[in-house]
């Protein structure tokens, strides 16, 4: 699973040691990228309606550039008509964050080569060097997302400049409303809980996405499709993602497919409540099968990407 949610955020506390190890392992990314276009990103935008209400979804990525701002004038209008802004999680809070991170971490002796194969933990090695003794107090799922957060942050991409975190600074300047669907330690433990062989696995992808260049594929072909408002390409790379083998299936499963159904009952009652919503989540939980848009049109709501 390669496209971020909010537990990059809690990942990105460990890319002082990532992104060092990547420099020393000869990993430069950032020269192999096919560099985007540094005009300001469309989006992917729906308008969500019932019994008159209207809420509008706008499907987030988590870090961001400063260039992306402002955002097209309909997804500002689309801010501006809420009372409540609508996101994963406060991520703003550090608090919450410290709160989370004993999930992702190992108490002395365990140690992180304990619960991987020894393939994985050589393959870990080779790619970060000394730095993998320092890694070995976090679980495999953390050290996979810092890994991949890397990626973004080598190519210039900031959690401080992410769209969720950029709306939620202006919620509390507008002084709106903002309801997170999710809390931290809920986000925390579902990628912490990953059994030993799903977060080797999902290591091991990693590592291996590195090496053959596909992470840095996937990165750019999702941020691009994003940034064009392509939501059906968007959709494609995701599911190309996830059938690469039963472990990727599994991991993005628990990840969107089986998170998305508490936060559409969520989102449905206080659109029924009357709120006027602006929801900001994930953009890979917002289209094709099992997503948020698909799920809120099976309960009746009428569901329409703005383009």
């Amino acid at each position: 699973m390669n496209f971020k949610t909010s537990f990059t955020r809690l990942a990105a506390r460990y890319l002082g040691i990532v992104g060092l190890s990547l420099a020393c392992a000869g990993i430069n990314v950032q020269a192999q990228a096919q560099t985007a276009k540094e005009d300001t990103a469309k989006g992917v935008l729906w308008e969500v309606k019932s019994a008159g209400n209207t809420a509008y979804l706008f499907g987030s990525i988590h870090l961001a550039k400063a260039s992306f701002y402002p955002l097209p004038e309909a997804v500002e209008n689309a801010y501006k008509q809420a009372d409540t802004l609508v996101v994963e999680v406060d991520t703003s809070d550090p608090r919450a964050a410290e709160k989370a991170m004993p999930f992702f971490t190992y108490t002395a002796p365990d140690k992180l080569e304990n619960h991987i194969t020894k393939k994985t933990w050589e393959d870990l090695q080779g790619m970060v060097g000394a730095a993998s003794a320092q890694l070995q107090v976090l679980k495999p799922s953390i050290v996979a997302t810092a890994l991949s957060v890397g990626v973004f942050k080598q190519q210039g991409f900031d959690a401080g400049k992410g769209v969720d975190l950029h709306y939620m600074q202006k919620a509390k300047q507008d002084k709106k409303d903002i309801v997170s669907l999710e809390t931290m330690e809920f986000q925390a433990n579902v990628l912490a809980g990953l059994s030993d062989e799903d977060g080797d696995a999902m290591l091991a992808q990693t590592l291996d996405g590195l090496k053959n260049g596909d992470l840095l594929r996937e990165t750019n072909g999702m941020i691009n499709a994003w940034k064009a408002g392509d939501a059906e390409a968007l959709t494609k790379i995701l599911q190309d993602a996830a059938s690469k083998d039963a472990g990727s299936r599994k991991v993005m499963k628990l990840l969107l497919d089986d998170r998305n159904p508490g936060m559409v009952e969520k989102i449905s009652g206080m659109l029924e409540g009357g709120k006027k919503l602006f929801v900001v989540v994930g953009a890979g939980h917002m289209s094709g099968p099992n997503s948020i848009t698909e799920l809120l049109q099976k309960k009746g709501f009428e569901v329409k990407l703005i383009k």
